[in-house]
């Protein structure tokens, strides 16, 4: 295909420049998204046993509430249960600790205690209450991904969520660019990767293939992000040109409760939701205001594998639980109008919710190769600008302090985030040896993360690129090898307070240990390299 020299020109410019700026964000965030795939995964795998109760079959669930709400009054206004959640795995009925509930916790901050109340009934039939910090390490992974780690809230949401957003339109102009600059080529130069002396030649095939062949992908996400951040700018202008101001969503008035108000049975009413939703599998029942039962309400979060679901593993019905009348099915995907599907889609492509467990593989590999293709597009910027020595020049060259602290911060960020996630994945299996009065381990997954990332961005610009870059490839393979071993560890002593992976958990050390292998290969590449750069080169010691 042809294309005007000079729009291919601008193109480039454009693309990358809009690259440079927002790739180190980017790749943060596709790394942090390809785990939170898996997040309620790596939450469990990184939860302490005694964080963990019983599961109960359905019928004990009734017998559950009563013997709990006559010891916790508290109870008797909102709790929630949970049934086969991946997300809320910690005990068959959960609530809010007094202080919490006290404090009026809103949803949208950014609660890093997790301060929840758990009970169960233990192997002997008796009633087992705890109160609990719950570690939620796939959770943290989850905000890393949606704020690039920028702190703060603005509103109703992250600061961090509004800067990636506009990070998004960047993201999409470079898309949109690139696949200009590649359009004349594209046919000849797809699936040509060139190895060899020519640097460049090779981190330009590599990034070309990764980026045409997951551009749709990378479409989705981009638009997803901006609709997310701004859907309520969104629906407030929608609502002023079709409801003349009003807002889109009202709260549906009471309803009239007749008198006396039956008694919660949680065994009817699952099978209430199975006739009428057989599509789907009831993953938790959140209660509020069970003491006034005019106002109360039931969340239901669903599951199914066969469909589009609005949350990142979940549908919703919401429903007063006092009500003796069918369930309103009107959100679920299976009644969904158009419109809704349009913004249902929205939510179920950026999550890859659907399919199951093969769309999560799909998108943790898509998400990996998204960070790969921000982290080769500003090695691709260095090796442009790298100044070469020629061979009849003695003189030891001098590179541009711009391609020095661009090097710098491409490998410190990067390979920074990389070892500050992982170290904190291995802080939260060893911090109840570390401390076995530890109040929260959700504060050591957060300040452990900034802590590394810091320090190896700083350790980058002291030391340099060339040199921090072997170091830091080492250190990640070592990080992750650490990881299986640690269970094994617990495996061989299990009173020094570690826990091994459980069952088919095992997986996330398997997969650790794979990486570690990976990433002493690219150790080795590393420093081959770097013995072989010339003298002056922006890869040479």
């Amino acid at each position: 295909m042809k294309v005007r020299t000079d729009i291919i020109r601008h193109a480039k410019t454009l693309h990358t420049w809009v690259g440079i700026c927002s790739g180190i964000f980017l790749f943060i965030c596709f790394f942090a998204g390809g785990l939170s795939m898996f997040q309620h995964d790596l939450s469990r795998w990184a939860t302490p046993p005694q964080q963990q109760l019983v599961p109960i079959t359905a019928q004990q669930y009734d017998p559950l509430i009563q013997q709990v709400q006559a010891k916790h009054p508290e109870t008797l206004k909102s709790f929630q249960l949970n049934f086969d959640s991946k997300e809320f795995h910690y005990a068959p009925m959960q609530w809010q600790a007094q202080a919490v509930a006290q404090k009026g916790q809103d949803d949208h901050d950014f609660d890093t205690y997790q301060e929840q109340m758990l009970a169960s009934f233990d192997a002997d039939g008796r009633l087992q209450v705890e109160q609990e910090n719950l570690s939620k390490m796939g959770w943290l992974i989850e905000q890393l991904h949606e704020t690039a780690g920028i702190p703060g809230t603005l509103g109703h949401h992250t600061l961090g969520m509004y800067v990636m957003a506009v990070i998004c339109v960047l993201y999409f102009l470079a898309l949109m660019t690139g696949l200009i600059v590649l359009l004349p080529t594209l046919v000849k130069d797809y699936f040509a990767i060139r190895a060899g002396k020519n640097k460049k030649r090779f981190w330009l095939d590599a990034h070309n293939v990764v980026g045409i062949t997951s551009l749709p992908f990378h479409i989705i996400i981009s638009v997803t992000v901006i609709s997310f951040a701004f859907h309520d700018v969104f629906y407030d202008a929608i609502g002023t040109l079709t409801g003349k101001g009003k807002s889109l969503f009202q709260r549906p008035p009471a309803v009239k409760i007749v008198e006396p108000v039956a008694t919660l049975n949680v065994e009817k009413l699952l099978e209430k939701m199975q006739k009428q939703m057989p599509e789907y599998q009831v993953s938790s029942i959140s209660f509020n205001n069970l003491d006034q039962p005019e106002k109360a309400s039931a969340r239901a979060n669903l599951y199914s594998a066969d469909q589009m679901l609005r949350g990142d593993r979940f549908d919703v019905v919401v429903f007063n639980p006092y009500l003796n009348k069918p369930l309103s099915t009107s959100n679920l995907n299976t009644h969904a109008t158009p419109a809704d599907q349009v913004i249902r889609s929205m939510f179920s492509l950026h999550f890859g919710n659907y399919g199951g467990d093969l769309t999560r593989w799909l998108y943790l590999i898509l998400g990996l190769g998204g960070a790969f293709l921000f982290y080769s597009g500003n090695l691709l910027w260095i090796e442009s600008r790298i100044k070469r020595q020629k061979p009849t020049d003695t003189r030891t060259i001098k590179q541009r302090k711009d391609v020095k602290a661009i090097a710098n911060l491409t490998v410190g960020a990067c390979l920074g985030c990389m070892i500050a996630v992982f170290s904190s994945m291995l802080i939260g299996r060893w911090g109840y040896v570390i401390s076995s009065e530890l109040t929260s381990l959700n504060h050591w997954f957060i300040y452990s993360y900034y802590i590394v990332f810091i320090l190896t961005l700083v350790y980058c610009f002291i030391v340099g690129a060339a040199k921090a870059l072997p170091q830091l490839l080492m250190l990640t393979a070592l990080i992750l090898c650490a990881l299986p071993l640690t269970s094994i560890i617990a495996l061989m002593l299990p009173n020094i307070g570690l826990w091994a992976s459980s069952s088919y958990l095992w997986w996330i050390d398997i997969t650790a240990f794979v990486f570690a292998v990976i990433f002493i290969r690219f150790y080795i590449q590393a420093k081959r390299r770097q013995n072989n750069a010339e003298n002056g080169s922006i890869w040479s010691v």
